[in-house]
């Protein structure tokens, strides 16, 4: 297989796992996967063995090795996942993988401990930043929103501690837990958190949470019980004092109904919870996701150890606030407690494809202002195809020819930096030199300020608009010329605003920059890979969009040329 098969190279190639409902007998899945923008794989068949993974519950590494033998034996999707791995690996990118479980049921297996093929060994796939794993909930008509770069995130956190004495004979939440949360989101930068917990003012109930949630939180954290039970799934919260176990589906109705859900839901059974009482948080996640409209549910599967659970949460948040992808956090989290007998307990629902669920400031510099070149170009680009077929003069086509490439400059600036920056790559074995050369050619550039005359971009639009629009005018109907004759005014006097983009983007980029040089200099080669990670990850939305829109408007002035 040829590696340029893939398509474009993207940091992360995705690659959907499906397992559909079973045989009569209960034990053969038929199972899909399928790589978009690439290929589909041959279906196979998953032939699970429930009762053997159940008696390995108490060996993480046995079940997770159990686990991949099944689903990646040559009969379900060894081969197709071996080609996968090896293609993605010899391009220098990672994998994202998805898992999309039809069958309910299946939802109560430890995928998270899952072990997978890799240069010659089974090794755990949830615990790499290569290869962010999620399970995958669809969820109908609805519309994948721009990632949320507003600062601070708030976070409504949840703590529901039952007294000692209760009917449902719930153990209340340790002390040192409830401490080591709020030390959790104590640390956290530009986050603002809002508390209802027992035993005080605002204590954990049903009423207080739906009151509490049209403020638009991003996160909403739960630490408390849970249960399975023959009525249903119920988390336990409180009312007037006492145990108040809240049905499923009450819970995600209060989510279903806000203006704007949360992004992100975390659903923390207790550290003294029994296996019986931490059986609520799976089922709640795809439901939450799927029918509540969150974009990403964690949940535990299992009693999760103070310390286990206090690092884990640490993590998860400050490497989410790094990069905004939450998978890959995810990973990074289990990474860290990976020693652990409960490293494979945190389990990630998601409806988005990428996972992106945070983006940064200079992401909403990006929009602001590069909205109006997308807009002006879909304009554009429609008045210079009526001038060519209605046979105008030539230069009324090289003008829109020129407006063109003016509106492109913008995103070539922006896509050509980020480009060079993706190009140092990740390798330890190549970091440094590559970097050294970007570093030096980006710093000769951010110094010098010749970024500066990007200004004379709006002086010429200012000038093709006056010179265009009145010979386009007879051309077009208003729903093709005004929205044109809008955006070239906007962006004709956007000197300040364009200015204002690219020295926001540059100078994040110079931060990120010594950043990792800096790491470098002091020998501490993974922390500037990582940095360089991170910051990839922040301005990879922005990159995305202008590269896609760079390539219509270059695919556009070479329609004129031809």
């Amino acid at each position: 297989m040829l590696l340029g098969s893939i398509g474009p190279r993207e940091e992360y190639q995705p690659l959907e796992i499906r397992v559909f409902a079973p045989n009569p007998a209960g034990d053969q899945y038929p199972v899909e996967m399928s790589a978009p923008g690439w290929r589909d794989f041959p279906p196979g068949t998953l032939r699970l063995d429930r009762a053997e993974l159940t008696a390995l519950t108490a060996d993480a590494a046995g079940y997770g090795q159990a686990l991949g033998r099944l689903l990646f034996a040559d009969g379900a999707l060894g081969a197709g996942y071996r080609e996968s791995i090896a293609a993605v690996q010899g391009r220098g990118d990672g994998l994202r993988v998805r898992l999309r479980l039809d069958p309910p049921e299946l939802h109560a297996v430890h995928w998270e401990r899952v072990y997978h093929p890799l240069a010659g060994a089974w090794r755990p796939l949830g615990i790499t930043a290569t290869t962010p794993f999620s399970r995958y909930v669809t969820a109908q008509g609805w519309e994948r929103p721009l990632p949320v770069t507003e600062r601070p995130l708030r976070a409504l956190v949840v703590i529901a501690s039952p007294p000692v004495s209760n009917r449902f004979n719930l153990d209340p939440i340790a002390e040192e837990e409830r401490r080591a949360l709020h030390r959790t989101w104590e640390g956290l930068l530009d986050v603002a958190v809002t508390y209802l917990e027992t035993g005080t003012a605002a204590p954990p109930t049903l009423s207080e949470l739906r009151r509490m949630l049209p403020n638009e939180f991003h996160v909403v954290h739960f630490l408390c019980h849970g249960a399975a039970t023959p009525a249903g799934t119920v988390l336990y919260l409180e009312d007037d004092g006492e145990v108040a176990p809240v049905a499923a589906d009450q819970l995600v109705s209060s989510f279903k109904a806000l203006r704007q859900p949360p992004l992100l839901c975390f659903l923390a059974a207790c550290e003294s919870a029994a296996r019986g009482r931490t059986d609520a948080f799976v089922p709640l996640g795809p439901a939450l996701v799927g029918e509540g409209g969150i974009q990403a549910v964690v949940a535990m599967s299992d009693r999760v150890g103070v310390e286990t659970a206090r690092h884990f949460a640490d993590q998860f948040y400050t490497r989410l606030l790094k990069h905004g992808v939450v998978d890959l956090a995810l990973n990074e989290a289990r990474a860290l407690v990976q020693d652990a007998w409960d490293w494979g307990v945190p389990v990630l629902f998601s409806r988005l494809p990428d996972n992106q669920l945070l983006d940064f400031p200079v992401a909403e510099i990006s929009r602001s202002y590069l909205a109006h070149t997308d807009r002006a170009f879909v304009a554009a680009d429609e008045a210079l195809a009526r001038a060519r077929r209605q046979d105008h003069g030539q230069q009324l086509v090289d003008d829109l020819q020129q407006l063109i490439e003016e509106l492109s400059k913008s995103h070539k600036v922006l896509v050509d930096f980020a480009s060079d920056f993706r190009r140092v790559g990740n390798d330890a074995a190549t970091f440094a030199g590559n970097f050294e050369a970007f570093y030096y050619k980006f710093k000769n550039h951010y110094d010098s300020e010749a970024w500066v005359d990007a200004d004379t971009s709006c002086r010429k639009i200012r000038e093709l608009r006056d010179r265009a629009l009145p010979a386009l005018r007879p051309l077009l109907d208003d729903a093709t010329f005004e929205p044109l004759r809008a955006e070239l005014d906007l962006l004709a006097d956007s000197d300040t605003d364009l200015l204002t983009f690219f020295r926001t983007y540059l100078d994040a980029m110079n931060a990120a920059v010594e950043e990792i040089w800096t790491k470098l200099g002091a020998g501490d080669l993974p922390g500037a890979i990582l940095s360089k990670r991170d910051f990839e990850a922040q301005i990879s939305p922005s990159f995305r969009r202008s590269k896609a829109t760079l390539g219509q408007m270059t695919g556009s002035l070479g329609h004129v040329s031809a």
